[in-house]
């Protein structure tokens, strides 16, 4: 790497990495114990079959946060697939693996939230109905074995530590209590490779419910179904839309930015360190979403910040009060 320099700023330092991820495990942890509470306590009857599909997505999605900014703490050397594991796991090969598969399971979360719309709406009598639960089981079972194969393909470390200093010459000599730089692989043909066998796995099925959904609740004539039924699940799917659009492109975004750094070999630790942060905002951003994206947590969202902030409350009940008096007066 012949462009490669010494980055002196903070932002590329890893005391700005842990500094960043505690403030972030500290605004995301109150975040997540409020949407669990709100999706157990306040999910109306008629979202009851969804109730623990959404629980099961909020579990997965915070758990990634919360392994990133806290279990784990990577710090990349990316180009190369090596880094410090500076959380409280001394283990950085099990680090990775607990990111990548809880990633996983989010998106099969998703997957299974657009799985259920479609089969509870439109699917009973299909033939998906004797294929779902084996898919399921499936795509469960194959979800932790996935980043398996790079795990049992670890080079030898020290010759692989030379391997990456030489790589980057402009690489600080760091040293932790404990901590030694870990390398994944030497090569990144193999992890990439089992992300792609993931993507190919969960993303087709994906597109197919997503689209199956849309079509039948918008554009079908089909459905026979009362105005409020029809209502009610475009509301929620337009809902879980935007929770699924957010999550895309917050783990897109950076991932596609990681691999331009492997694939033209440059190293930039500042991009490095926020790629990941922009990663470990996935769940938290989606639980917000979530709340204020359906109408039940909204309400429940609302109430709560009413009486928090009851000097907003009051204000804004002032002003509604003064609307109806003068729509009244001119009415008379």
């Amino acid at each position: 790497m012949e462009d490669c320099s010494l980055e002196a700023s903070y932002l590329a330092s890893p005391d700005f990495m842990i500094l960043a991820c505690h403030v972030l495990a500290g605004v995301q942890f109150p975040v997540f114990i409020f949407g669990t509470y709100g999706i157990i306590f306040k999910t109306p009857p008629h979202m009851a079959n969804v109730k623990w599909l959404l629980l099961n997505t909020h579990f997965w999605s915070s758990l990634s946060d919360s392994i990133i900014c806290s279990v784990a703490l990577p710090y990349l050397f990316i180009p190369t697939l090596a880094g410090f594991n500076l959380g409280v796991m001394n283990n950085p090969g099990l680090a990775i693996y607990c990111i990548v598969t809880t990633t996983t399971c989010s998106g099969v979360s998703i997957l299974a939230i657009y799985e259920n719309r479609y089969y509870m709406l439109f699917g009973r009598k299909t033939w998906w109905r004797h294929f779902r639960k084996p898919y399921f089981t499936m795509v469960y079972l194959l979800a932790p074995c996935m980043f398996l194969p790079p795990l049992f393909n670890v080079p030898e470390q020290e010759s692989a530590r030379n391997w990456v200093l030489r790589s980057i010459p402009c690489l600080p000599n760091y040293t932790f209590e404990n901590r030694k730089l870990y390398v994944l692989a030497l090569d990144f043909m193999l992890p990439v490779g089992c992300v792609m066998v993931e993507l190919i796995i969960l993303v087709p099925p994906f597109v197919t419910f997503l689209s199956l959904t849309f079509w039948n609740i918008w554009m079908s004539d089909a459905w026979t179904a009362s105005k409020q039924t029809v209502c009610l699940q475009k509301a929620f799917t337009k809902g879980v839309t935007v929770q699924t659009v957010y999550e895309f492109f917050i783990l897109f975004v950076p991932v596609c930015t990681i691999i331009f750094m492997l694939v033209f070999w440059q190293h930039n630790q500042i991009i490095n360190n926020f790629a990941l942060l922009i990663i470990s905002l996935n769940g938290v951003g989606s639980t917000i979403i979530m709340l204020f994206a359906h109408r039940p947590y909204r309400d429940f969202t609302i109430s709560v910040l009413c009486c928090c902030f009851p000097k907003k409350r009051q204000k804004r009940e002032s002003i509604r009060d003064n609307f109806i008096w003068k729509s009244q007066m001119s009415m008379i």
